[in-house]
């Protein structure tokens, strides 16, 4: 179940789960606001748990603003310009009637991005974001490819099956047992050394698939600075977003 509160202009998800337990837990990750309640809640006692949380989450954002600002969409205007993986492309924003939103780079480093009408500012706003993760992870999908490989063949010599980027916010980079790099398209904003000890980290796991001394003695030895690159992301992540 689904649904959304409002804090200063902000629209929140609140996903409400029910389960086989006795206790209420509340929670706030970076998608949504969380309630798990006992499997017998409703009606009235619904209501009166969802109107607890709501007043939870007020104090929690009051005491930490920074948990409503993650909500915060990011205001894309028609005209303006993106700098993402060093280079500037140029948003340009119609609308039309139709249910979906669709976008693309064109070869003049526009991004022809169309919405449907009738969506409020902050729809607009989450819609244009997501939709920008996709094209530039499209984009620019080639060249990433091209530096874990760089890394991959000078340093590690495994085989790898696919290379994804995805518009993650829990996690800049993953490895799987089937040897999948998947990367987060926010990265695209990061400075490319930051980016690079990504792709080194995750490659790391084709060889250790833990963060055991030997995990880190690989990586340390391919760039003896990364701990640099794990302060410049625990500061300034929260800022790489679509």
């Amino acid at each position: 179940m689904k649904t959304y509160f409002t804090f200063d202009g902000i629209k929140v998800p609140v996903r409400i789960k029910k389960d086989w337990r006795s206790s209420i837990r509340y929670s706030i990750t970076r998608k949504s606001i969380n309630i798990i309640l006992p499997k017998h809640y409703g009606g009235p006692l619904l209501t009166t748990e969802i109107e607890k949380l709501h007043q939870w989450c007020i104090l929690q954002f009051k005491k930490d603003p920074s948990l409503l600002a993650q909500f915060r969409a990011i205001v894309y205007e028609d005209g303006e310009f993106i700098k993402i993986y060093g280079q500037l492309f140029q948003l340009v924003i119609s609308k039309a009637k139709r249910k979906t939103a669709s976008g693309k780079v064109n070869r003049q480093n526009q991004v022809l991005v169309q919405v449907p009408t009738g969506l409020d500012q902050q729809q607009e706003s989450t819609l244009v974001g997501k939709l920008l993760s996709r094209v530039f992870a499209s984009h620019f999908h080639k060249d990433i490819s091209d530096r874990v490989h760089y890394y991959n063949k000078t340093f590690f010599q495994e085989r790898i099956e696919t290379i994804r980027l995805k518009n993650t916010l829990s996690n800049w980079g993953s490895c799987s047992s089937d040897n999948n790099i998947n990367l987060s398209s926010r990265l695209l904003f990061a400075p490319t050394d930051v980016l690079d000890y990504v792709i080194v980290h995750e490659l790391a796991h084709l060889k250790e698939m833990n963060h055991s001394d030997r995990f880190w003695k690989i990586v340390r030895d391919i760039m003896p600075n990364y701990k640099e690159k794990e302060k410049w992301l625990s500061k300034h992540g929260e800022t790489l977003k679509f």
